[in-house]
């Protein structure tokens, strides 16, 4: 599949959120400065770590401390995850603070739904040179909550929303839209900045790609919004994935309501992908850490050869897992579904045997790995990369 991708990257997005934030109060510019003097910090320090030991530190990764949801919204892939044998605290602590010396700014906090484990606040609160974007649904985030945040001011809160009250609603139970647009009004009476979250599925897609909904968010006090496309991980979500004119009509929309509004907008996974349509992200050392301690290369891609809790940060960076996928040929190159990984997970499977990986969901694990989704993927690219491999 052809594509054109012109999508901001991760710095880009970093310095444009420290620019909006920066003409607000005067606490979020002592914030802004705060955050763009640490960026610095962090770059010289991924850079010294490249120099010394030729390691490449990334920017950022992802972290689920829980897989646990007070929620069950169709299709989302953390229903595959092991819920039980979640990392302590201090291996969190232990894992955020090496990453954070090697160089990782921003740590991306998902899950599962985040605020399950409100000790999480505590690393936060010790680490003020990171950035931390919590993407919740909303529900758990009250007054005392908010008073908190606003006390870190290194916590972005990214809201999820499906769109309309309806399709929320919908996809994620009743009343959970009016939940997060009042943990949104919360969060902007206290000055904290804030973002959405919304998935793009077939029912959706054209409700986001609107312009309405990102003018409304932007009503309600967000600065950051992210349109993530649903990537189907089970047989099951095949009929939410959005056709391939659905996304090509919303990239084209996105581009105008980018230049109308005054919030940064990225397109996950579009957004990660440079102008040959190869996965950035992944290319540049990103990588995602599971609620068991996994380091897996994205949260999509449920295979891990390395764990945060028996092996050093400068381990995990050196992974012949991740390293085999950053210098494979064609494993990150964009496909009809969103995620290179999952596209091309027929060769992701391969580097995963080589290399020692394990499957670290339960779908991935079962004889139910080989369901008709997973089939279809693998019979479009296996034929083409089989000299590849």
């Amino acid at each position: 599949m052809t594509k054109n991708f012109e999508g901001p990257g991760l710095t880009y997005i970093l310095i444009r959120m420290v620019q909006l934030w920066g003409r607000k109060t005067v606490k979020k510019l002592w914030k802004t400065r705060t955050l763009q003097v640490s960026m610095l910090r962090a770059r010289r320090r991924r850079q010294r770590i490249l120099k010394k030991e030729g390691l490449r530190a990334p920017l950022a990764i992802a972290l689920s401390p829980t897989m646990r949801c007070n929620l069950s919204c169709e299709g989302c892939y953390s229903r595959f995850h092991p819920q039980e044998g979640e990392m302590s605290i201090d291996t969190i602590e232990t894992l955020v603070h090496s990453a954070s010396e090697a160089g990782v700014f921003l740590f991306v906090i998902t899950g599962g739904e985040p605020y399950l484990r409100p000790e999480m606040m505590n690393i936060y609160k010790k680490h003020r040179n990171a950035l931390f974007l919590t993407v919740t649904n909303g529900t758990l985030i009250d007054e005392s909550t908010v008073s908190e945040i606003a006390a870190c001011r290194n916590i972005l809160p990214v809201v999820s929303l499906e769109g309309t009250l309806e399709q929320t609603d919908r996809r994620r139970g009743s009343g959970t839209f009016q939940k997060a647009l009042d943990c949104m009004r919360i969060l902007k009476s206290a000055d904290v900045p804030f973002g959405f979250s919304a998935v793009l599925t077939h029912s959706t897609i054209e409700t986001l790609g609107s312009g309405q909904f990102a003018q409304e968010m932007v009503n309600v006090g967000c600065t950051i919004g992210f349109f993530n496309e649903l990537i189907p991980v089970s047989s099951d979500d095949l009929h939410l994935v959005p056709s391939i004119e659905q996304r090509q009509h919303f990239r084209k929309s996105l581009g105008r309501i980018r230049k109308r509004e005054p919030i940064v907008l990225v397109h996950l996974p579009d957004d990660e992908y440079d102008n040959t349509g190869r996965c950035m992200a992944v290319s540049n050392g990103v990588f995602h850490v599971n609620a068991q301690g996994y380091v897996e290369p994205c949260p999509f891609a449920h295979y891990a050869r390395e764990n945060v809790s028996n092996q050093s940060f400068k381990e995990i960076l050196a992974s012949p897992f991740l390293e085999a996928i950053r210098r494979h040929p064609t494993v990150l190159q964009c496909g009809d579904v969103g995620c290179s990984l999952m596209h091309n997970r027929a060769i992701l499977e391969k580097i995963a045997g080589n290399t020692g990986a394990k499957a670290t969901s339960m779908i991935f694990l079962s004889n139910e790995a080989d369901n008709s989704s997973a089939r279809k993927y693998e019979a479009d690219n296996s034929t083409a990369h089989k000299k590849e491999v």
